[in-house]
């Protein structure tokens, strides 16, 4: 996932946004000086989702992380494994007046989603923790605003539906998607997420980031309308390998080519009749050896006298076998950016 981390600078009346060369604009709160601002600042998003991340015994949550977050079956299945995504991506908000820090506001923005292989809507539980609130940076309004591509519609839900006020206490909502698709037409999108902070007095402040990138289609006969992360693989039983067609010999470079690999079959023997070897006759052999059918002329001129020959044996028909032919496997290119899951 790819996060924007954004830098607030306030001017009189305006906000300029420096993150990844993007421009936006805000109008300053009422009563706010030239010198009293809101600047943000994200770490890295991080992903918490593995399909090899089990351990002996479960790790200790971690500040802020919601009861149950991010938990996964074991053994992986395929379905989970290119349905299922989890990411935290902790936020500062920081207080300045006259140009001086005197608040800090820490959280955590905690995400579990869960695509569905059978639908083109899902719900994203989001879940933003308990601010750690120090100097003046109490009172400060957040509000949530997600967003994604083209074909897709996506609102805040529960908690996060309306603004509300980072303090002691935890906040927890949805990102609710509905994404549009028609047969042979597969789409790509990624939801962007955006938090917006005021407090009176002071110019507002923004930080967004954005999630996966997954994929929806109308092209499976099975499922029908659904959506994927295109690069997520299949997986068996367990996440310890991949699936067994995977580790058939030879099985890569037939998909990379759908051409015959030496290495699935030994190539067939040349064809031969059934029965002894004829012996073949010598060079001398074949020039002394007058035609038997020939017809010989007499040495006075007189009329050509057929050479008696030995009667041949009679033709039985026998049915021989087929030669074998050497077997092929192919298969079609997997091209993750393909319509089919």
């Amino acid at each position: 996932m790819t996060l924007t981390t954004s830098k607030l600078i306030a001017t009189a009346a305006t906000l300029t946004i420096a993150a990844a060369g993007t421009i936006a604009a805000s109008t300053p709160s009422s009563g706010a000086s030239a010198n009293n601002e809101i600047t943000v600042t994200a770490s890295r998003a991080t992903s918490d989702f593995s399909a090899n991340n089990f351990k002996a015994t479960a790790a200790a949550p971690r500040a802020g992380e919601p009861a149950g977050y991010c938990k996964q079956p074991n053994p992986m299945t395929t379905a989970v494994n290119r349905t299922m995504d989890c990411y935290h991506a902790p936020v500062q908000v920081d207080v300045k007046k006259n140009g001086r820090k005197v608040g800090t506001a820490k959280f955590t923005a905690w995400h579990e989603v869960h695509l569905d292989l059978k639908r083109v809507k899902w719900s994203e539980k989001i879940t933003v923790s308990k601010a750690t609130i120090t100097g003046n940076a109490k009172g400060i309004i957040t509000t949530f605003h997600p967003s994604c591509g083209s074909g897709c519609q996506v609102r805040a839900g529960g908690g996060l539906a309306s603004p509300f006020t980072l303090n002691g206490s935890a906040h927890t909502g949805s990102a609710d998607h509905t994404f549009t698709v028609s047969r042979g037409h597969p789409r790509s999108s990624h939801t962007r997420y955006e938090f917006d902070f005021k407090k009176p007095g002071y110019t507002s402040g923004e930080v967004a980031y954005v999630g996966s990138t997954y994929r929806c289609d109308d092209e499976d006969r099975q499922y029908g309308a659904g959506c994927v992360y295109p690069t997520r693989i299949s997986v068996e039983k367990d996440w310890t390998k991949l699936s067994d067609m995977a580790n058939m010999p030879g099985i890569g470079a037939s998909e990379r080519f759908s051409a015959p690999d030496s290495t699935l079959v030994a190539p067939a023997p040349p064809f031969r009749s059934p029965g002894p070897p004829r012996p073949k006759p010598t060079r001398t052999a074949r020039k002394s050896a007058a035609p038997a059918s020939r017809p010989s002329r007499a040495t006075s001129g007189g009329p050509l006298t057929p050479t008696t020959t030995a009667p041949s044996p009679p033709v039985t028909s026998t049915r021989l076998p087929r030669p074998r032919r050497a077997a092929t496997l192919t298969t079609r290119p997997t091209d993750p950016s393909s319509g089919c899951r």
